[in-house]
């Protein structure tokens, strides 16, 4: 898939997403807006029912031969008279359970001219009534009309949203999983790009890679089978040693990439026995003692372990030391020099390989040992190899129980640094891996 069409897919569903998530915030505002509205007509035709109780009870002859009673021993008569405070906060409780207004609140009767409350429930400051948008006028009931019931319920905005809590819980779970969704497919399409791309460019670089000793030895017994040449037997011998070492190069290649699938696949069976590392590192620089003449190579040892014992199979660790070496001189230009030492530290035998070659940014570095992955340096093919070495040395390592740690700048070369567990069995003197 082009990087184009992944841009174009990205950008309708992050559109879509954004369009659902906009349609969502949407729903849920007009749903709260209704609510609201909901509640407000709620509150009304309780307060006016509560209202109207007292207004027809203005109709009582009782009552109204109560207030002829009062008027005789009183000058002029007030709202308390009309209105009484018990059956008020009776009736206010038995509206509100009526028409399901669960929640607490605070009331009172109070005067716009001075704003003095005559009678009511409230928790602290009176203000807040005097501010609430629940008003009523008390006016039918007594007059002059200045006195006003004022109702209120705290944070209304918290009361309607715990009525809305299952509903905007579940649309905040649902937005939640489709944007987590859309992120892993965004990150899962973005990952196989790059896997394809990896895996394009291991098998440009394998074909390559195989093609130049299947070229090489070709060309060698094309060579052998001319009549100036089949008849030296020199030469015959020079264009047969080719012939081999290209055979051999290829075979080396072609065990590498198969360890690397063996191991991925967990079908590895590894021969588990006491290894001496100081022995094994000098039969991994010996493997490499003609390539080290014919390309003015240098390799300095420092054999310092006291104790270079531990469990391992000797075959994958002698692999993974010549790997090693053989990157330490492919990426040193001009005539490597390359340091390979061995000691003990805290418990563990410590093998590090130091070179002055090329080195390795910090931003490739946390990636060096993953699968396949070659640092980008412009042609993939200007120096060989897979992307399969590193990769393998790291998943040899931590199957011993080792861990491996790098060193490195740009042009001022890497340091692998190998720590392995120490064997836990007495050493010998005469003992050799």
């Amino acid at each position: 898939m082009h990087r184009k069409t992944i841009s174009i897919i990205i950008f309708i569903t992050s559109t879509a997403l954004a369009g659902i998530l906009f349609t969502q915030i949407y729903w849920v505002s007009t749903a709260f807006t209704l609510k609201e509205e909901q509640f407000d007509n709620s509150v009304r035709i309780a307060v006016k029912s509560v209202i109207n109780q007292f207004q027809q009870k203005q109709t009582d002859t009782i009552f109204q031969q109560k207030l002829v009673a009062l008027s005789c021993r009183k000058d002029k008569l007030d709202i308390a008279d009309y209105m009484d405070a018990v059956l008020l906060d009776s009736l206010i409780t038995d509206e509100f359970e009526c028409m399901a207004i669960a929640s607490i609140f605070e009331y009172g009767v109070y005067s716009k001219y001075n704003n003095r409350f005559v009678m009511g429930q409230f928790f602290g400051d009176s203000k807040d009534l005097l501010d609430s948008q629940y008003q009523f006028s008390l006016a039918s009931i007594y007059k002059p009309g200045d006195y006003y019931l004022s109702i209120g319920f705290g944070s209304k905005t918290h009361l309607l949203l715990h009525r809305m809590e299952l509903w905007v819980v579940l649309s905040l779970l649902f937005v939640l999983i489709l944007i987590i969704s859309f992120i892993f497919v965004i990150f899962t399409i973005l990952h196989q790009k790059k896997v394809s791309e990896i895996k394009t460019d291991f098998i440009n670089n394998m074909t390559h890679e195989f093609k130049t000793p299947i070229s090489t030895s070709t060309l060698a017994a094309e060579m052998i089978q001319r009549k100036e040449v089949i008849s030296d037997p020199v030469r015959v011998s020079k264009y047969a040693s080719i012939i081999l070492d290209e055979n051999n190069r290829l075979q080396s290649q072609v065990e590498q990439v198969l360890q690397v699938a063996i191991l991925e696949s967990g079908n590895q069976q590894f021969k588990i026995r006491r290894v001496n590392i100081n022995r094994l590192i000098e039969s991994a620089v010996s493997t490499f003692e003609l390539r080290i003449k014919d390309s003015n190579i240098k390799v300095l040892e420092k054999i310092e372990a006291d104790n270079p014992f531990m469990m391992g199979d000797k075959v994958h660790l002698l692999n993974i030391f010549c790997n090693l070496i053989d990157n330490a001189i492919k990426y040193s230009p001009g005539n490597p020099v390359i340091n390979i030492k061995t000691y003990n530290l805290n418990g563990s035998i410590v093998v590090s390989f130091k070179d002055k070659g090329i080195g390795i940014s910090k931003e490739h570095q946390k990636n060096i040992f993953k699968n396949l992955f070659r640092v980008p340096i412009g042609d993939i093919h200007e120096v060989r190899g897979f992307g399969l070495g590193l990769y393998y040395v790291k998943t040899i390592v931590d199957q011993f129980g080792g861990k491996i740690e790098l060193q490195s700048e740009p042009g001022k070369g890497s340091d692998f640094k190998i720590f392995f567990p120490l064997s836990i069995t007495k050493t010998t003197g005469n003992e050799r891996g």
